[in-house]
């Protein structure tokens, strides 16, 4: 998961990412890939992004080849979406500590949410810095936002739009995959991007044999 000091992000952030951001989100979403293992069986129900929230405008895909034997695979799809409701963990971390960040993060969410009766929809991640410290939002939709919240939890709306997806199958050390491409496909349509992107993940580690099989859905909004 590639894929963040969230008090000072610009909001009008490039989405063009530089090489070392590149190879430290590898690394990244190795250790998340980790954590996930470890948080997602048993605790939820990821919905993958559903129909009623986005309205599909189809448009040219790329398979990209590479030399594996189950190569990475990358739909890009215009889409309008509509806002979320989201629960949030701030945190920062580096190479050594993220995974135990992830781990925290999405067990404090996931406790919250089944203690109070919510509905958990995407399993969502926000990245706004690959460098050390690395700064990121551990997040996840709901149906509603209580009117307390506890500790570290905050909430935020992602407010709807023009947006165009990533439908990214492949490993997570592959990342930068579908972000070149969404990159591009922004330059190419002559667009601007509307802040940085952000992850879905529509499984996770512990739900597929092959690292190949897992799923992510990377967003980017547009002007």
């Amino acid at each position: 998961i590639k894929s963040h000091n969230i008090y000072h992000i610009k909001q009008e952030a490039s989405l063009l990412i530089s090489i070392q951001n590149i190879i430290n989100m590898d690394i990244v979403m190795k250790l998340f890939s980790i954590s996930l293992a470890i948080i997602i069986p048993g605790m939820i129900i990821v919905e993958p992004a559903k129909k009623s929230n986005i309205i599909h405008e189809p448009i040219n895909h790329k398979i990209m080849i590479q030399d594996t034997v189950k190569k990475p695979t990358v739909i890009l799809e215009k889409v309008i979406l509509k806002p979320m409701q989201i629960l949030y963990i701030s945190d920062t971390g580096n190479m050594a500590s993220l995974s135990k960040v992830f781990e925290k993060d999405y067990g404090e969410l996931f406790n919250f949410i089944g203690s109070n009766g919510l509905t958990p929809g995407k399993v969502m991640g926000f990245y706004f810095s690959y460098n050390v410290p690395i700064v990121l939002e551990d997040a996840v939709e709901v149906n509603k936002i209580p009117a307390e919240l506890p500790g570290r939890i905050r909430s935020k709306i992602v407010e709807g739009g023009d947006a165009v997806v990533a439908h990214y199958t492949g490993a997570y050390e592959e990342m930068q995959i579908p972000y070149s491409q969404l990159a591009q496909w922004v330059t190419d349509n002559n667009r601007q991007a509307n802040g940085l992107p952000f992850e879905v993940y529509l499984n996770g580690p512990g739900e597929v044999k092959d690292k190949n099989e897992l799923k992510t859905d990377i967003y980017q909004m547009l002007k």
